[in-house]
């Protein structure tokens, strides 16, 4: 056990994970303050959802970011595009020595044409402030402060450590051999926390067998794509679709694919 009472811990060092990290001891330094921070992760190697993105390229925002864009509750998603838009993302790379450039998709891609760029690029960020990256160390339990513990016990793979304050940055269950296995979710469950039902969203649609797909594998084309339910179009949108020896896939079938799957539920 690590008897030292860190200030903060980051659990999770993805994307999410170590710009909480960089943001936070960034704010820490602005008050003059000195904050122990640590990410704890339980891959060998950070950032492996980064690296695969955009194709390896990793698209880090789009030229228009809009609450229409997003789905839940438009007024908290409004507040946080509000507090931190498209110019700032751009600029905050741009801080990191990163460039960006719009594509005529909109999506705004590094420069550099690689995904290795962003991860490295944020690493480097964290070195700077002195910021801890302990990977191999995967998060099992969280135990609360209690009159027995004056902090949080965070249980992992390399024995327990003690902070004041706990941020969760696990990701979902989008992609399990990265650690998105959904395990964070259950400790937050252990914790009181309310999770939500989850469901495939961004995924590539199967078709049947029977149907005519696997002579275009690997052909791709621009559509319109409509999604019905009993009779009545709930989704409607343009965009590349690629035809797969499975089914379809492509950014217009991704987008178009939650609302196929909710209506399958």
């Amino acid at each position: 056990m690590d008897e030292k009472i860190i200030d903060l811990v980051i659990v999770g060092g993805g994307a999410a994970g170590l710009a909480t990290a960089i943001f936070a001891a960034q704010a820490a330094q602005s008050e003059g303050a000195e904050l122990r921070i640590v990410v704890l992760d339980g891959a060998k190697q950070l950032g492996a959802k980064i690296l695969v993105s955009g194709g390896a390229r990793c698209n880090v925002t789009h030229h228009e970011v809009r609450p229409v864009d997003y789905n839940g509750s438009q007024n908290i998603i409004r507040n946080i595009l509000a507090a931190f838009g498209v110019d700032d993302t751009i600029e905050w790379f741009e801080s990191m020595n990163v460039e960006l450039k719009q594509e005529p998709t909109g999506k705004l891609f590094p420069v550099a044409d690689t995904s290795r760029a962003v991860v490295a690029a944020l690493l480097k960020r964290c070195a700077e402030l002195n910021i801890e990256l302990l990977t191999d160390h995967r998060v099992t339990q969280i135990i609360l402060p209690s009159d027995d513990f004056a902090a949080f016990n965070i249980v992992h793979s390399q024995g327990i450590t003690r902070a004041s304050r706990v941020v969760m940055c696990t990701g979902g269950k989008s992609l399990p051999r990265t650690g998105s296995d959904g395990g964070g979710w259950e400790i937050l469950k252990t914790l009181g926390h309310t999770v939500t039902p989850s469901f495939a969203a961004l995924v590539p649609l199967v078709l049947a067998p029977t149907m005519f797909h696997g002579e275009l594998s690997g052909i791709a084309q621009d559509v319109e794509l409509s999604t019905f339910v009993q009779g009545k179009r709930i989704d409607h949108r343009a965009g590349s679709l690629l035809w797969t020896h499975f089914g379809i896939s492509g950014p217009v079938v991704m987008d178009a694919s939650r609302f196929w799957t909710i209506a399958q539920e």
